[in-house]
């Protein structure tokens, strides 16, 4: 009887010790994050991460947003990148200190920061490509493009009576990432550059493609449908990030080969850096933020960085990581884009004006509405947002 107290003492003293720190996450159920975090709690006895998914990335803002209204919000949470951003300006997240973890590639660590300051512990960061379909440029004799002349030609020659060369989706991510890819941004000193030369460049590009009758528009509100579209051979060149192609995988068998190409870059163009970071909200304690630098050291282990990496085409924060990833197909092409990344967001809350940007380019693309009269208007509306 002495055993049994003497055990359930032991037992509710551990209990009362273990920090049990709720996560929300976009990373799939059961998936990849799920299962770190299952391991990271029998490892050891400290922290008890309890991850739940609650949908895609936009879904996470919305559930996030009411969450904070009401009093319910996690303590911490994995996001998308361009949330980083937002989160700040709006107060809700708490800086972090530096992770010691000597095997962390700086750069990429870097990608957490606003502002100078780092706010978002990053899992892996996905970078913008081309995908092609492998059997249609070969059949037509055509390489992947490297640049936007080649990338317009191809998409010419791609295209017939019931299919385009090439797939836009005309949301934030993928306007922002052709912006960047042709030197341009979207943001000037932390305000919109809705209607910049940079803006405007990239969607009289998008246009002349456009009336070429080599583009298939699909909106920001069509993402599956966009999937479809190429699955289906609607259109045979996509941009996207590089995480996208394994998702897909995941959910769909693939009827044809899908090639990775590097997206094509002007001179002074940049490479739209995207992906996850983990991040502590304005209310989290002490000790929990403890738990999110003891669960992200457990993280950016050589070998989970690796498994991520192939699972899910990030590039791993890993030095050592990285080149063992180098060292193959996919991991080469990916980490040679390395040096000319940029955050997608441009340091900015892109996000928050991404509605009336949105609207605007299915406005041009859709439907007849000049390029620079749509823009100026999407920069007013985006002026005018707090």
């Amino acid at each position: 009887m002495v055993r049994v107290l003497l055990l359930l003492l032991v037992l509710a003293a551990w209990a009362r010790a273990q920090v049990v720190i709720p996560l929300w996450h976009t990373l799939g159920e059961g998936g990849v994050l799920e299962g770190e975090a299952q391991s990271f709690n029998q490892t050891q006895s400290r922290y008890r991460i309890e991850p739940r998914f609650v949908g895609d990335y936009r879904e996470m803002g919305v559930l996030l947003a009411a969450a904070l209204r009401n009093g319910t919000a996690p303590p911490l949470a994995q996001v998308e990148l361009g949330f980083l951003p937002v989160l700040v300006k709006e107060g809700l997240l708490q800086p972090l200190p530096a992770p010691q973890i000597p095997d962390l590639d700086p750069d990429l660590l870097r990608l957490g920061e606003v502002k100078g300051r780092l706010y978002g512990y990053p899992l892996g960061i996905s970078v913008a490509v081309l995908f092609y379909n492998q059997d249609a440029l070969q059949a037509r004799r055509l390489s992947p493009p490297k640049d936007f002349a080649q990338l317009k030609t191809a998409a010419q020659r791609l295209s017939s009576r019931s299919a385009k060369g090439l797939l836009f989706s005309a949301d934030v991510y993928s306007f922002a990432s052709l912006v960047l890819a042709q030197g341009g941004t979207l943001s000037q000193g932390g305000g919109p550059a809705l209607n910049g030369e940079g803006a405007l460049k990239s969607l009289e590009y998008l246009l002349s493609i456009h009336r070429e009758g080599a583009l298939q528009v699909r909106s920001a509100t069509e993402l599956i449908s966009a999937g479809a579209d190429f699955l289906r051979t609607k259109a045979f060149l996509a941009m996207g990030p590089s995480s996208l192609l394994p998702a897909v995988k995941s959910r769909t068998q693939l009827p044809f080969a899908i090639g990775i190409a590097p997206l094509p870059l002007e001179a002074q163009g940049r490479v739209a850096a995207s992906g996850s970071v983990l991040v502590a909200l304005r209310h989290a304690s002490a000790e929990e933020r403890r738990g999110l630098e003891a669960f992200y050291r457990h993280m950016a282990e050589t070998s989970r960085q690796l498994a991520l990496a192939r699972g899910v085409f990030y590039l791993p924060l890993s030095l050592k990581a990285q080149e063992a990833w180098g060292k193959e197909e996919v991991g080469r092409l990916l980490l040679s884009q390395k040096d000319r990344l940029a955050p997608w967001h441009g340091d900015s809350p892109l996000l928050l004006w991404a509605p009336p940007l949105e609207e605007a380019l299915e406005r041009v693309l859709k439907g007849q509405t000049p390029a620079k009269k749509a823009l100026e208007e999407a920069q007013a509306r985006a002026l005018k947002i707090p």
